[in-house]
This record gives structure tokens, sequence and C-alpha cells, in this order.
């Protein structure tokens, strides 16, 4: 009980009274914030419950996703906790809380609620982010075998699983994003040391560019009529069976026409560096915090009168600005975006595919990255990545902190 009242202290610390709460609401009612004001009166609400019953678990649970949605991580943590003083073995809470903790406490909570729930596929998604941010690889990459394949697909041939098949038809089928199919593409090499043939499915836009990866008997575009095959795997998923590929140089290659052709685009600019610019995500994907406004990287551009920079965005070209003449509108598909990388000396990009594909060229390139960014741009070492030497990355410091970033990486540029 003592564990209890020290997290309910926690959870009211700068507001003791719950009528405070209810004062909160009632302003933010009276501003026009209703959402807001909502789940003030939620919090209120289960708060209230916690005190008078403070061993009942789910109200702990509730004001805890209560605090979450609101955005209160202390506060969200320790009403995760106070649940799990009171009842060890929840699943639920260790999941919750090891989703807003780190590292080694990150795992150890949701190594616990996947003993405790071993068939909820969703923690066991959770605990593979976990693991692949420590840096545990095969055990990561094993874990996040229980994802929902993002696109569905059901097929009649079994999974393949790493095994050695010398007269087979690996049929590799991309799922996940772009970026995620660009950076697991290193694979496919050693997968087709395993196989007679490996066929790739993949989206129609990456088809060019997946066609040059050593290995690749044959590809694909989605919605063409596949040939015969013995075996399949998801695209990310031959991570889970084999082992991560030494870094041996560059395993995806532009199409030599088109860096020509690139190299006319942009035309002389003299002694200046030429540098890409990727500022933001599709409008319509599902983390904008990876996006930032073409105001802020036009602004940063003309502090660089030393470099000629080239608008790469392809969803959002800009105009405005003389310091970025805009060349999105030619980028057709990825071979004219790996091209185009190739054809400046340097591309300071946000986390998108762009950046992903300047890496698997061993292009220099200057990552972007919001304060959360996932175990994608994980490195040994602050400001590098694992998966690829020439990238240097750039994390905010405080969450939507662009302006520190783009300081940092004009240091740099300098």
């Amino acid at each position: 009980m003592d564990s209890i009242r020290k997290q309910l202290r926690l959870c009211a610390e700068g507001s003791p009274q719950v009528s405070r709460y209810a004062d909160l609401a009632r302003l933010q009612q009276q501003a026009g914030q209703g959402e807001a004001a909502l789940q003030t009166y939620l919090v209120a609400t289960l708060l209230q419950a916690a005190i008078l019953s403070p061993s009942d678990e789910a109200n702990w649970l509730q004001l805890g996703l209560a605090f979450h949605r609101a955005g209160d991580a202390e506060r969200t943590a320790a009403a995760f906790r106070a649940a799990l003083a009171v009842r060890p073995a929840m699943a639920e809470a260790c999941n919750n809380l090891g989703g807003i903790e780190a590292g080694e406490d990150a795992v150890n909570l949701l190594r616990r609620a996947v003993r405790l729930a071993p068939n909820n596929a969703d923690y066991h998604v959770n605990l593979a982010h976990a693991l692949l941010g420590a840096g545990e690889w095969r055990e990561g990459f094993r874990e996040w075998e229980w994802r929902a394949l993002s696109p569905p697909r059901h097929f009649k041939e079994p999974r393949w699983r790493g095994e050695e098949l010398p007269g087979a038809t690996l049929l590799v089928h991309a799922e996940q994003g772009y970026g995620d199919a660009i950076l697991f593409a290193r694979y496919l090499s050693a997968a087709a040391a395993k196989v007679g043939r490996v066929v790739v499915e993949t989206r129609p836009p990456l088809a060019g560019l997946l066609s040059r990866v050593a290995g690749v008997a044959e590809i694909v575009p989605w919605g063409a009529p596949l040939p015969p095959f013995d075996m399949q795997i998801p695209l990310p998923s031959l991570a889970a069976w084999l082992p991560l590929p030494a870094w041996q140089g560059p395993y995806v290659a532009a199409d030599p026409d088109k860096i020509a052709l690139w190299r006319q685009k942009t035309g002389k600019v003299g002694e200046r560096r030429r540098v890409g610019l990727v500022w933001s995500v599709n409008p319509q994907g599902h983390d904008q915090r990876r996006a930032m406004t073409f105001a802020e990287i036009a602004a940063f551009a003309e502090r660089h009168p030393h470099c000629q920079f080239f608008g790469l965005q392809r969803e959002l070209p800009q105009t405005g600005s003389i310091a970025v003449p805009q060349l999105g509108s030619h980028i057709e598909d990825f071979d004219d975006l790996a091209a185009a990388i190739l054809s400046m000396d340097l591309l300071v990009s946000v986390d998108t595919a762009a950046a992903h594909l300047a890496g698997a060229l061993g292009k220099k390139v200057m990552v972007l990255l919001h304060r959360s960014a996932d175990w994608r741009w994980w490195g040994p070492e602050p400001g590098r990545s694992l998966w690829y030497p020439s990238a240097r990355l750039y994390r905010q410091a405080e969450a939507g902190d662009w302006a520190e970033v783009l300081q940092r990486v004009s240091q740099d540029l300098r």
C-alpha cells in the first residue's frame, strides 16, 4: 500500500486536489478547448476513483491512459506503476509502461508482458521495437514476425525461413513502406545464395531500382501475374532469418544514363556544392513529426551561399525561394530519385525513403530526425548509422524543435 500511495502522490504532484483538474477543465471549456476540457474532466474523474479505491488496478490503468492522451508522460508512468504495484501480473500495464520507458527497462517490462500474454501479437511487436532500439537484432527481428503484414498477403506456398533450397524459386514480396523496402533490399543477395532463383514483387516505382540488386532474377510489379514459385517471404522478414550483411559498398545502383541527364538539369554551379533537399514526408502519411515546413528549409538554404540547393521533394514542391530551385516534378520513380541524389554532392533529408536511398547508394546524407525516431536510425554511437556508413544523423534534442537541428547541420556544412 505504501508503494501505491507513493505513485498516487506522483500522479497528483503539482495539482494535489481533484478539484484543480475540474477547475482547469472549466477554464479550457470557456476558452473553447472542448477536447482538452473533456480529457481534463476524465483525468479528474479517474483520479478521484483512484483516491477512493487505490487497490483497484483498473482505475490506475485508465488513469494512466488518460494522462497519456493528455501528453503527461511523468504522471502516465506513475499511474501504470501504481497499477503494477496493485497487480504485478497485469500484462496490459507492463506493455503500456514498457512503451514509454526506454532501454533495458522497456525491454524487461515488455518481456514480462509477453510472458503474461504470450498470444498477444501487439505485445510481441512492441517488444520487437524495444529490442531493435537496443541493438538486439536477431531476437528483435524474430519478435517482429508477429506484426500484421502491410498490406496483408495470403499465399498457399509456405513461408521461407532461411533454409538452403538450391533449386527453389523464392518470391520476396515488398512490405511496409518504400524506405523499408530499400533498407531490407541489402538481404536479397544473401537470400539468392541459398536458393535457386529470387523473384521480387514490389511497387512499380521501385521496380527499376531493385532490378539491379545483385541476386535478383526477376522483378514483378504489384498487380502483375506472378510466376510459379516454391516459397515466399516478406522482404523485411529476411532480417529474421539471415545475418546482417557486412557493409561492402552500395547495394543499389542508379541508371547511368539518368545520372547524366540529372547533371544537365542542375546546370553549372561553379565552385558551390550541390545539395539536394527533402523536407517532408507525404502529407497523407501517418507520422507528420517527420516533416518540417518549406519556410524552415528555405531559410536554412539562404544562410549557405557557398552551396547550391535543389528541392527534390516530389509531393510538396514549393516556389518562392531563389535559394531552392525545385526539381521534384521531374522525379517519376526511384530510378529518377537515385540519379538525382547521385548528381548531388550531398543530400539533406528528413526521415523519408530518400534518406534510405542515399544511404543505400553510399552517398553522403545528413538525416534530420524527430525526437522519437525509431530503431531504423539506431547507431553504435551518436550521429552514426549502423545501416548506412555515409549517413550522419541529427536528432531533435526537444520534440518538434527543427531550428536547433538545422543549426547543427549548418555548423557541419560550413
